[in-house]
């Protein structure tokens, strides 16, 4: 069948029907089980770093939800600009307690404590992917370790990211994505890049890009070398999230933000 045929533009159209219903669902449960929480445990506290993390992961898909509204009279496009300016307040206020919930300076053992905590937090993360089954459980407990890393590569004064992000170790490299995310560095943009393009796990490269887009505003766009823009285009990931981030990243490159 030749592409734009009836058969196969209904053939998108139900799949996108079906995945923004489970998008629209998934959210909905999320809200609910924070009500019913909150109902029967009022005085449980929940760390900013928590808030944080959850704000960030449920963004690419809020966005692909509400992307997908469409109103007569030219009313969605009006929608989406309020609606990505929303998203990227909710972005920055993440940012700010994540971020922020590092430790103060350095440590006076020249970071041997914080570069123990770092591959130890490394090694658990691969051994959380291995051992437990994928799906939210684990997603949440990686969430936690990525939180840890982004406070334990806070201490260090000088990490090595370009053996961190050459590494084979998937935790090292997801310790690079940690401290670039929190301590962006302009002169790791081409080693970040081929990292994140390379990245063969999908929960590293959704933090590797964001990292990425922080680095790049780091840069500023203006700056960035095109081989990086033509390296990011050709990256193909696999996954709404990743894919969201990504094209995003892209939009900002090229001045359409």
């Amino acid at each position: 069948m030749r592409q734009g045929e009836p058969g196969e533009g209904e053939g998108y159209a139900g799949r996108a029907a079906r995945r923004r219903y489970i998008v629209a669902s998934v959210v909905s449960c999320v809200a609910i089980a924070v009500a019913v929480t909150h109902v029967l445990a009022p005085d449980l506290k929940i760390d900013n770093v928590t808030v944080a993390l959850l704000v960030v992961a449920v963004v690419p898909w809020l966005r692909d939800l509400l992307n997908s509204i469409e109103l007569p009279g030219g009313v969605r496009l009006e929608f989406k600009e309020a609606v990505e300016r929303r998203i990227e307040a909710a972005e920055r206020i993440a940012d700010a307690a994540l971020v922020g919930s590092g430790d103060d300076g350095h440590e006076t053992d020249g970071g041997a404590t914080a570069l123990r905590d770092v591959r130890r937090l490394a090694a658990e993360y691969l051994e959380v992917r291995t051992s437990m089954a994928s799906g939210s459980a684990r997603t949440q407990r990686m969430n936690g370790i990525f939180a840890r890393l982004v406070r334990a590569t806070q201490r260090l004064a000088d990490p090595d990211l370009d053996g961190w992000l050459t590494s084979p170790d998937g935790g090292l490299r997801l310790a690079a994505y940690a401290r670039l995310y929190a301590v962006p560095d302009a002169d790791a943009l081409a080693a970040l890049t081929d990292a994140v393009v390379k990245e063969p796990l999908a929960f590293s490269q959704y933090w590797g890009i964001h990292a990425l887009d922080k680095v790049v505003d780091a840069v500023g766009v203006e700056d960035v070398p095109p081989g990086v823009v033509r390296r990011l285009e050709d990256c193909r990931p696999r996954g709404n999230d990743r894919v969201a981030l990504l094209r995003r990243l892209i939009a900002k490159l090229h001045g359409l933000q």
